[in-house]
């Protein structure tokens, strides 16, 4: 069998690092121009297979996880932003021949994990993809020993592991700049704390930083974005008891939709009284009425980001961790108008 390439292969023929190659294959912006036609044209060159040489050495296919993070006993497949993103990966491993597994991992209420799986330390798996949560360095350390794990919508200590990640903070800047554009001054936020998951915490240091730029007041309605439903209620609460806010900035999609729900209850027209801007783009944001004006992310893509770093790992694996970063677009709905005097 003659020499099958790897990702330190492509990087050699680029005139490149590994590093870059594993960003391009991730389709992160932040590799200059040329650099990234060099190495598409010697990916193309080579003839690349991601993880071909590595299967061919370990002679079988190779076995991946894709981990779910579960809390109070939630259906992680029901998540209408992961599952989109675990389907991405499951698709990128099938294509290249290697073997996917689903299974789940226990989180806190900040989406620390509580406990690791036994199938990342029990020699099950060649590598795992852990969807959205946060590690500590030593889990990391005795976890990626036995099982290279990349974090997607994760985070941990330093950066000490393989992540891909949504550019939160400028979607959060591109929502809030299109209410202000659209005549908002008072604009709330619902669903962030002051202490939350760190993609959830950059969306309201955006929220926060454009208002305050702008000389605008902030309206931080404050509760956890797990708790849907009760903090659609706290919402509406606020906004009864502060009439100036004519528009709201929902952390997710899901926690705008049930705010959506419960002002058009209260008696509150949708964008006539209250403009909306959600954060993910689930399919839920175009089917309800009116179409929701959302942050977009590119599920598919973090998917496909995931994998690419994981291939880099098992390829080259004495490198240091990459974070992928995944950019954001806004989607023009129907859920803003210019405020009206409430």
């Amino acid at each position: 069998m003659g020499h099958l390439v790897t990702m330190a292969d492509v990087a050699a023929s680029a005139s490149a690092s590994s590093r870059d190659v594993a960003l391009v294959l991730a389709a992160d912006p932040s590799v200059p121009s040329e650099l990234r036609q060099r190495i598409v044209e010697a990916v193309d060159a080579t003839g690349y297979r991601p993880l071909g040489a590595v299967q061919a050495q370990l002679g079988r296919p190779l076995r991946f996880a894709i981990v779910f993070k579960t809390f109070h006993g939630d259906d992680p497949e029901a998540n209408h932003f992961y599952t989109p993103i675990a389907s991405a990966i499951a698709i990128a491993c099938v294509e290249c021949g290697a073997e996917i597994r689903q299974t789940t991992m226990i989180v806190d209420e900040q989406f620390e994990l509580l406990e690791i799986p036994s199938a990342l330390t029990d020699g099950t798996y060649d590598g795992a993809f852990l969807i959205g949560t946060k590690l500590h360095t030593g889990v990391i350390e005795k976890v990626n020993t036995i099982c290279p794990i990349v974090l997607v919508d994760g985070y941990s200590d330093g950066d000490s592991a393989d992540s891909v990640v949504i550019d939160n903070f400028a979607g959060a800047t591109m929502a809030v700049e299109h209410l202000v554009a659209a005549g908002h001054r008072d604009i709330a936020l619902i669903g962030t704390e002051a202490i939350c998951y760190p993609s959830v915490q950059d969306r309201r240091t955006g929220y926060a930083e454009v208002l305050k730029a702008r000389g605008l007041a902030t309206h931080f309605i404050d509760a956890s974005y797990v708790l849907t439903e009760a903090v659609a209620v706290l919402g509406v609460d606020y906004v009864q008891r502060h009439p100036a806010v004519t528009a709201v900035f929902g952390v997710t999609d899901l926690i705008t939709i049930a705010f959506m729900q419960q002002a058009r209850n209260a008696g509150l027209r949708i964008p006539a009284d209250m403009s909306l801007v959600g954060f993910d783009d689930i399919d839920l944001a175009s089917l309800v009425m009116p179409a929701l004006t959302t942050v977009a992310v590119d599920k598919a893509l973090m998917g496909r980001a995931g994998f690419a770093l994981l291939a880099h790992r098992l390829e080259v694996p004495a490198t240091a961790p990459i974070k992928a970063m995944v950019m954001t677009r806004l989607i023009e709905r129907q859920s803003v108008a210019a405020p009206r005097s409430r």
